[in-house]
């Protein structure tokens, strides 16, 4: 098995390096060999590992490590003082001045620096399947960009390399190792955002830069408490096992400000946004599988010491808070990238709310939620390029005769929608399973899970009026065309694209299964408690959850069909005529209303600002 994990972390290194040095018509090959070999791994460890299973490296390693973490941050300093940013430089000087103070006062470890559970292993597969999609989407889309053949060899570079450390990430223990490949995630998003080296790029990719070194800065104050209390070895592991101490929340409630940070939380999303101007795979694995989720990873990992305490129930606050104001930001927007943009901020929100919550079925929510949501997202954002690129289309109003000229394009982009909105995917289960845990939570916490459960219900009905406007505009149709043919887009837009609509029918299809063999053991591994998740007949019973599985089944079966009527069905004798119109054909559009959420924004902002300083203040307390 040893052999396997060093393989996730080293074959993307070495394929990243030989992908800059070899010729690019070579690129191709490699990138689709890597991926699908990073996916059988991740697949043979699921199915191999079931214990936590915990490994240390030679001590070579710490020396490494460390050099390492001093020269990334004198790098984001050098680039702080060339672009005369202040906050990078600032930012990267006080990370440095805690790092090197850390040094010197930490105790050499004797715990072992890595720790595979099934909670990694889940982010494994996540991390490796649906970033392996996107990097051999990448071959056909960074072939049209304008720049160099070395730019193009150096994306599909960087791309590789950063799955090696997201898959690091997710097995780190010791802090410090944690420390260095949170900020080498935010190294990747600099450098994929600012690809494009255009002023506007540029600007957003430094906002980027030093809104993440914040979330590295709290990693390092959360090392800096945990060894000033002389709790022991700075690890997951080990945090947890002192759960019980009254002085473990201030680590704790830093290591949750990282999260938020790295997760786009207001007033943070920003860097989330601005992302949108990098080459259309960046956003798809940056909201998908990879980046981002780290934010739900890391509250998941740190849910047992969070559950029912106060920095928890802040947390909930603000993820309740941000659920509502991102999908009312969503609605607002034309873009169809800042659509997406928006909508992930908003899921995350939630994804986090429940891992904050910490019960068993709050867990399965969670994990179900970020499965869906990296299928579904990285499907969206890789057609959102396609409709960049094949259709020309960047603004979700001028979808609206897209059922014509693009209709298979059109049919997955529902599809996508639909994923996240309704029966029986996984969307739809998890936050049905999120509003019924929080019901009992309400019933035993008065006003304020009243509150959250009235801002959950609401962000979930915001961001359904969002899916349903934009799926409206898709299936819509003029009527100019007799025949509708299915566009061709090329074969590795095209096979990328039914692999991951397959893989959404799959997962919906058999998500009773991967709840009892996936979900399940993860959520009881994670949260220390079992979890009852037994079928009875046609219903699957988790915790005091009952779940009807013929429904959703026939809603399976009726969706689908009803949509592809909608795009394929020409009702050949249908008159468009209305009366008093001399028999004159009726020219039909199709438009929504929009608004603008420009006032609002500052308000968001100032808001999640206040939640971050209560949720310190709650930790000091």
């Amino acid at each position: 098995m040893q052999t396997v994990l060093n393989s996730l972390f080293l074959i993307p290194l070495l394929v990243s390096g030989l992908l800059l040095i070899l010729p690019l018509r070579f690129t191709s090959m490699l990138v689709v060999f890597t991926s699908l070999l990073l996916a059988f791994f991740a697949v043979y460890l699921f199915l191999n590992v079931r214990e936590p299973y915990f490994f240390s490296v030679p001590a070579l390693f710490d020396q490494m490590v460390t050099a390492a973490d001093v020269l990334l941050l004198l790098y984001f300093g050098w680039m702080g003082l060339r672009r005369k940013s202040l906050w990078v430089l600032l930012l990267s000087l006080l990370q440095l001045a805690t790092l090197l103070y850390l040094i010197g006062i930490l105790p050499a470890e004797n715990a072992d620096q890595f720790m595979i559970d099934r909670l990694s292993i889940f982010m494994f597969l996540l991390i490796n399947i649906i970033s392996g999609v996107i990097a051999v989407y990448s071959i056909r889309y960074i072939a049209g960009e304008h720049c160099s053949p070395f730019r193009k060899k150096f994306f599909l570079s960087v791309m590789c390399w950063f799955i090696a450390v997201m898959n690091l990430a997710v097995a780190a223990d010791n802090l410090e190792y944690f420390f260095l490949f949170f900020e080498l995630t935010t190294l990747a998003s600099f450098l994929f955002i600012g690809f494009r080296k255009d002023e506007v790029s540029v600007t957003n990719a430094y906002t980027a830069l030093w809104m993440n070194q914040v979330g590295g800065l709290a990693i390092l104050a959360s090392v800096f408490f945990m060894t000033r209390n002389a709790i022991g070895a700075v690890t997951f592991t080990n945090l947890l096992a002192h759960a019980a101490d009254d002085d473990i929340m201030l680590p704790v409630a830093l290591l949750t400000v990282a999260a938020l940070v790295k997760g786009a939380q207001m007033p943070f999303s920003k860097w989330l946004l601005g992302a949108m101007v990098a080459p259309t795979p960046v956003s798809a694995l940056l909201h998908s599988s990879t980046m981002v989720k780290i934010a739900p990873f890391m509250l998941l990992r740190l849910s047992p010491v969070l559950r029912d305490t106060p920095v928890a129930m802040v947390v909930m606050a603000l993820t309740a808070f941000v659920f509502v104001a991102a999908g009312i930001e969503a609605l607002s927007q034309d873009n169809f990238k800042r659509i997406l943009a928006h909508s992930t901020i908003a899921l995350l929100a939630l994804m986090m709310m429940m891992a904050a919550v910490g019960s068993p079925v709050t867990i399965i929510a969670a994990l179900t939620l970020m499965m869906f949501h990296g299928i579904s997202k990285s499907m969206l954002f890789l057609n959102a390029g396609i409709l960049e690129r094949v259709f020309h289309i960047r603004q979700s109003s001028d979808m609206d005769k897209l059922a014509e000229s693009g209709p298979f394009t059109a049919l997955v982009i529902t599809i996508g929608f639909m994923s996240l909105l309704l029966p029986p995917f996984g969307a739809f289960m998890g936050k049905w399973l999120s509003i019924e845990t929080l019901g009992d939570f309400a019933l035993n916490s008065g006003i304020f899970g009243a509150v959250i459960i009235v801002a959950v219900a609401s962000g979930g009905a915001v961001l359904s009026l969002l899916y349903f406007k934009v799926m409206g505009l898709l299936i819509a149709r003029s009527g100019e065309k007799d025949k509708i043919r299915i566009e061709h887009t090329g074969f590795i837009y095209s096979s990328t694209t039914w692999f991951l609509l397959l893989l959404t029918i799959i997962s919906a299809v058999c998500l009773p299964l991967i709840m009892m063999h996936g979900l399940v053991p993860a959520s009881a591994q994670i949260s220390g408690q079992p979890v009852v998740a037994v079928f009875h007949g046609w219903n699957l019973q988790l915790g005091n959850i009952t779940l009807p599985l013929l429904p959703l089944l026939l809603t399976f079966l009726l969706l689908p069909g009803s949509v592809a009527a909608a795009f394929f069905v020409r009702f050949r004798h249908a008159d468009r005529v209305k009366e008093y119109m001399c028999g004159e054909d009726v020219n039909y559009s199709f438009s929504s209303f929009y608004f603008t959420t420009e006032k609002a924004s500052a308000f968001f902002s100032v808001t999640g600002i206040m939640f971050f300083v209560v949720l310190i203040i709650v930790a000091l307390m």
